[in-house]
């Protein structure tokens, strides 16, 4: 009888390691949604970063956010995408899995001054 109790604890201890691991790979993993590459800002006529390079064939949840005083449209005819942006809002646009390959963007408020690009590899 003194090997059923030593057998539990060692069960138990096993599961709890198993899930402990579980947890920690669960909430460890990124998030493309904090990773900063994923992120572009609009500001008073400009954009940042101008270049974003995206992985291919993975979708992304891409923040947008309106840094300025006047509202913008983030407008991507390639990517299918036409969000408009108020001032000092963040919005999240969905971009699919991209094929490898650059993709234009504008914000269509400045009149097509405003641009830049997605590039995906």
């Amino acid at each position: 009888m003194t090997s059923m109790p030593f057998r539990t604890s060692t069960i138990e201890t096993f599961v709890a390691t198993i899930a402990s691991i579980a947890m920690l790979a669960i909430f460890a993993a990124p998030s493309r949604a904090d990773d900063d590459s994923s992120i572009l800002r609009f500001n008073r006529g400009t954009v940042e970063p101008a270049q974003l390079t995206l992985p291919a064939n993975t979708q992304v949840k891409l923040q947008v956010t309106n840094a300025g005083d006047s509202a913008v449209e983030f407008e991507s005819f390639e990517l299918h995408r036409e969000r408009v942006v108020q001032p000092g809002q963040t919005i999240t646009v969905i971009i699919p899995r991209l094929a490898p390959g650059t993709y234009q963007f504008v914000d269509d408020f400045s009149h097509g001054a405003v641009k830049g690009e997605i590039v995906s590899r």
